[in-house]
Formats: C-alpha cells, structure tokens, sequence
C-alpha cells in the first residue's frame, strides 16, 4: 500500500510540473506574440504618421523607378536624430526608418523611442557615412518569425522572387536611391560580412565573391564609380548563418 501511495505521489508530482512547464511555455509564447505585436503596431504607427504614400506611379507622375513615396523628414528627425534614411520595398513588408547609433549594439534589441523589443530597428553599420557615399554600406536587420524587418530577405533564394522584386529603395532627407540587387547567399555567422571596400580593386573583387555565390541570376555589371549596399540578416532557425542581399546604388 504505502508503495502504491507513493508511487501516486510521484506521478501527481510529475504532472504538477508538466502543467507548470506547459503553463510556463504558454506564457513565454503569450509574451512574445505581444511583443511582436507590439513591433509591427509601432512602425505601422511610423508609416502611417511620416509617409505618404501616394499613387503617382499609376498615373505616370513620376519616373518608372521612383514609387511615389514621400518621407517627412524633418518629422521623423524631430523624434529620433539618429534617422538616417528610409527603406522601402514596393509588394513586401519592408517599409521602415533607417538608424544609426555609435556602435552596432545600441539597436539590435531597441525600437526608435529607446524601448526593448526582439524587433530592434533597421540600422546602417556605426562605421558608415550615412549619406551612402561609401563603396559599400552595410544595413541590419532582424528575421522575424512573422516575416517583418529582414524576414522577408530569405525569400531571395529563389529566381522567381528576385525577378517580381528586383530593386529595393532607400530615402534620405536629401536623395532618393534604387538599389538594384545583383546578387543574395547564404554565409557562415563567422564570415567577415562587414567589408568595407577602399578602393576599386576591392569592390570590384567583393562584387566578383558575391555574385558566384548568389543565389539568383541578376546580370548586372559592376561599373567603376558604382557604390554597393548590403541588408544582412541572419538566417531563420539557424543562428549561426547569415544571409545577405548585395545591390548598386543608383541616385534617382
């Protein structure tokens, strides 16, 4: 008897910690759909308050480049000085403010009002001019589960896509800029993704390492003159990889 009371005891016990587990894990989850929930509310607040986005492209307004976006700038730097620019990605989730801090820390988990959040900005490398006037200029963002920030960059392996989205915009409060993409793959977390190029020779090697390990087709050439940006995330379930999206800058 008292070897099947006990036995009873160890199993109410197992079960109590099974349900405090499951209860645990419940409220891990709750946690972080609210704080995705929370990132997606903020930066739709950002969109809706200091972009307009109007359809000037459909009724031939503008150039066929350009997307009818304007950028209240001078709004958007009376909230956060460290805005450098703007990113956006006609038919994708990809449409936020660009930061820049001292260091490549500062954003990595913040939001642009300073709050915690596994979102963090989009934010450009601490060693970068933010006028883009660098042979190449390195730009982060997260991979999100639910597809926001860099989630959607992965989707880059496949022809198809980069052929429905071949060019990614960037504002600044003084220029506009297409990036037209040459070349997106997969690297180790150890790779050196930071390369900052000085000169010709080293771009134009960079651009030659690149677009062999593109998974897509682009054919683009690189012309002396030309400057690169590069969106680095890292890749979905899997830490220890990276996965890069290399274009040209051109001024519009």
């Amino acid at each position: 008897m008292v070897g099947i009371a006990m036995k009873n005891i160890i199993r109410i016990i197992i079960l109590i910690i099974a349900l405090g587990l499951m209860g645990f894990s419940g409220y891990k989850l709750l946690e972080i759909y609210r704080e995705y929930k929370a990132g997606e509310s903020f930066y739709e607040d950002y969109v809706e308050k200091f972009v307009n986005t109007s359809h000037a492209k459909e009724v031939g307004k503008v150039e066929e480049e350009d997307t009818g976006l304007t950028i209240d700038f001078d709004a958007l730097l009376a909230e956060n000085p460290d805005i450098v620019g703007w990113i956006y990605s006609e038919g994708t989730v990809i449409n936020y403010p660009i930061v820049q801090a001292d260091d490549n820390d500062y954003y990595l988990r913040r939001m642009l009002d300073g709050s915690h959040n596994t979102a963090g900005s989009i934010f450009m490398d601490f060693r970068n001019s933010p006028d883009f006037s660098d042979l190449n200029t390195i730009i982060y963002g997260h991979n999100m589960k639910n597809q926001t920030m860099f989630g959607t960059l992965k989707e880059y392996r496949d022809q198809d896509y980069y052929e429905k989205h071949p060019e990614i915009y960037i504002y600044t409060p003084h220029k506009k800029y297409s990036i037209k993409l040459i070349a997106g793959y997969r690297i180790d977390m150890y790779y050196d993704i930071d390369i900052l190029p000085q000169d010709w020779e080293e771009l134009k090697s960079l651009y030659d390492e690149v677009v062999g390990l593109s998974t897509f087709q682009a054919d683009i050439p690189l012309k002396e003159g030309d400057r690169l940006v590069t969106l680095a995330t890292c890749r979905e379930g899997d830490n220890t990889q990276r996965y890069l999206l290399i274009g040209i800058v051109n001024e519009l």
